[in-house]
């Protein structure tokens, strides 16, 4: 169902195209996006002596607290990598001054 493709979509973009505010098509528009790769410094040694459940705990508090940073921001949460976090701006909607908003939240 729908909770499936949230998943996958960000939440926003499946509630605009469900309201009829975006289209929905496999269309490709060629725009300048800013990208924002993001990880914890020092990550690797910190899986060496912190216990993994604390690990886990910090690990999922610090990546739901950056996605909502993101969201906020207009952006889009491509993928996880780790502890790493890629996102994008001015897509898959155009945004005005994304780099500012990409600076932003970083």
């Amino acid at each position: 169902g729908l909770r499936a493709f949230v998943k996958y979509v960000p939440r926003d973009v499946v509630r605009r195209m469900l309201s009829g505010e975006m289209e929905s098509t496999c269309a490709m528009h060629r725009r300048t996006v800013s990208i924002l790769f993001m990880d914890i410094e020092g990550f690797s040694a910190l899986c060496e002596w912190i216990p993994s459940e604390q690990l886990i705990r910090l690990t999922t508090e610090y990546l739901q607290a950056m996605c909502e940073v993101i969201d906020s921001s207009r952006g889009t949460l491509d993928k996880f990598v780790g502890d790493c976090i890629m996102a994008l701006w001015n897509t898959p909607e155009a945004l005005a001054h994304h780099e500012e908003a990409a600076v932003g939240a970083a």
